[in-house]
């Protein structure tokens, strides 16, 4: 994959440059607007990586340029500004997503593969005949043993395995995989091929590679490659990551000077402030903090850089009084000590992103209604891994337009918004559109009210916050694949240790026209299990023997039985619980503490049997 970095802070350059490498991506990095349009101009990139705060040229009129010229590749913004008005104008400038400094690198790479992925429709895993190629992890093995190939010829095979059918020239091969400033000649091609035809001979592998003579080289037939279903990730930290936090502790050694001169920068800058006084140097402070928030987030400083930009939105005031000058004044001194400390030794490597998150094979979209931005982020950021694609609407009105312009597939919606529209006005609108729009509500409102009337106007699943984002997306999910006329069906089996508790909900539930089969006994389960043949499965998470969570591996394991509906029931509702619920495939997590009626709500809600 060949990546175009616009960006003027060379450090980030730097970084992002030998962090691709680690991922076996190809980038490109030059300073400035006009540079990046001159690239873009003669290279087929896959992706543009665009800084918005760009010197001559900025981001926003570099991002229209490019869309006015006919590139159609994703661009992801980089920015230092959070406010929603900056995300909304780069949105409208063509930016396929952004990503707002300080960024967590691997968060930052999950957002490139995301795009990537929805771009062109890269399987998952490629197999041709005994070779396996992950594109997700940059990995290429033979008969299960990995294959070590240098980048380019990395990129070569992946290239000839992701387009089958294709025939490339030795001159597209370079146009699309090599920097434009290499310029190498077409015989570089030729002896990359003979040097990944001799590494794939030595692994026990077929030669995949077909030379059409004349024309250039394609993926050999009649064995062509074909997607299959990955594989869970046991890995907390892959390779490809620790090579990556290696590589940004050098480079932290060798820019860290850099940024302990502009920090004195700022302290000299500040101490010249006066209260109550305009001063013509706080766009230049304003300018340096804006640039330490990227930079200092890059490296791991995530609390500097949070401070660097406390201080840039300080400067866009006029004049400060004396409590803001104190805070500016604060907000140095903290930059100052974290360098100082940090000069002694590298920071510390961020925490790798773990999401126990299912794989989809297509990207689905998602609308987040609320006026919580931060949380609606931290949603869109964690959705990255379960090939959710999230666009954000943070008023009533905007997310009307967005509908209208790019109806998602669900919607999560909060019911409090300033005024007296709320988001049950918004699904009063939409009740009459047609295809129904599937909705989730997500609200701190907890009212029995609020459930009934958005049960009445269909609403497919409702959640209070706070909760982790691991059940909000597993809802979605589950919303996602639940087909909106297709019921999960009348036979019910109810596995608990309790036989009074199954007494009592197996009435309740046989009361509302389900067939409930109950077993207190979780050693006779498979024998129970084929016997009634349930539509769903709903399990206690605590029982001798076999608990909940075995129980539900097993029902994932069978072929037979692993699309069917499983919901748990439990007293433990703490996030561990949850987690390892989902982790084992649990399509539902429900809490037994509430009161008869919602829990039999609950219940319906879920297995798409509530009645309205």
């Amino acid at each position: 994959m060949k990546l175009l970095l616009i960006e003027d802070d060379r450090a980030i350059g730097l970084v992002l440059t030998q962090v691709c490498k680690t991922q076996n991506w190809s980038l490109e990095h030059v300073l400035t607007g006009e540079q990046g349009l001159d690239a873009a101009a003669v290279c087929p990139y896959d992706l543009v990586l665009l800084d918005m705060g760009l010197p001559g040229i900025d981001g926003l009129t570099v991002c229209r340029q490019l869309r006015s010229t006919g590139f159609q590749n994703p661009i992801l913004l980089l920015t230092g500004q959070d406010s929603s008005g900056a995300q909304v104008a780069g949105l409208d400038a063509g930016a396929s997503d952004y990503v707002t400094k300080p960024f967590d690198l691997e968060v930052l790479l999950a957002r490139i593969r995301a795009l990537v992925r929805q771009d062109k429709a890269i399987p998952p895993i490629v197999r041709w005949q005994t070779l396996e190629l992950q594109p997700e992890r940059n990995q290429l093995t033979c008969q299960g043993q990995p294959v070590n190939l240098t980048l380019k010829e990395y990129g070569l095979l992946e290239l000839l395995l992701l387009n089958p059918q294709r025939v490339y020239s030795r001159r597209a091969m370079l146009d699309l995989l090599w920097d434009f400033a290499e310029a190498p000649g077409e015989e570089t091609v030729s002896t990359h091929i003979k040097c990944i035809r001799q590494k794939l001979k030595a692994a026990g592998s077929q030669d995949p590679i077909e030379t059409v003579h004349g024309l250039g080289y394609r993926l050999r037939s009649p064995q062509a490659a074909t997607p299959a279903a990955p594989e869970p990730s046991t890995s907390r930290l892959t390779v490809a990551e620790q090579k990556a936090q290696a590589v940004t502790a050098k480079i932290w050694q060798q820019f860290r000077r850099q940024y302990e001169e502009r920090i004195h920068t700022l302290s000299d800058q500040v101490q010249t402030l006066a209260p109550y006084t305009p001063s013509c140097v706080m766009p230049e402070i304003q300018q340096i903090a804006h640039k330490l928030i990227g930079s200092l987030g890059m490296f791991g400083l995530t609390a500097a850089a949070q401070q660097a930009r406390q201080l840039e939105q300080l400067m866009q005031a006029t004049s400060l009084d004396p409590a803001q000058l104190d805070t500016a004044r604060a907000c140095v001194a903290f930059l100052q000590q974290t360098i100082a400390e940090a000069q002694l030794s590298p920071p510390p490597p961020a925490a790798p992103v773990n999401h126990p998150a299912p794989s989809t094979s297509k990207t689905a979209q998602v609308l987040i209604v609320d006026d919580d931005l931060a949380l609606a982020d931290r949603l869109r950021e964690a959705a990255i891994a379960w090939n959710l694609q999230v666009e954000i609407a943070t008023d009533l009105t905007v997310a009307q337009q967005m509908i209208e312009q790019r109806p998602p597939q669900v919607i999560v919606l909060d019911l409090n918004f300033p005024g007296e529209a709320n988001g049950l006005s918004l699904m009063r609108e939409l009740e009459q559109r047609s295809p129904k729009l599937p909705i989730i509500i997500l609200t701190a409102r907890e009212e029995l009210r609020d459930r009934v009337a958005a049960a009445q106007l269909g609403v497919s699943a409702f959640l209070v916050k706070p909760l982790p984002a691991v059940e909000i997306l597993h809802t979605i999910m589950t919303v996602l694949r639940r087909s909106p006329h297709s019921p999960a069906g009348d036979r019910l089996l109810l596995v608990d240790d309790d036989p009074a508790f199954l007494q009592e909900l197996s009435t309740r539930l046989t009361d509302r026209g389900m067939q409930v089969t109950v077993s207190s006994q979780p050693e006779n389960f498979l024998q129970t299990l084929s016997r009634c043949q349930p539509e769903a499965l709903i399990l206690d998470l605590e029982m001798p023997e076999f608990d909940g969570l075995e129980l539900c591996q097993v029902v994932r394991a069978d072929p037979q039985w692993q699309s069917l509906k499983v919901l748990f029931l439990s007293a433990h509702s703490t996030r561990d619980c949850v987690t390892k619920a989902y982790a084992a495939g649990a399509d539902a997590y429900l809490d037994k503490a509430v009161p008869a009626p919602l829990l039999i709500t609950q219940i319906l809600q879920r297995l798409g049997r509530l009645e309205t």
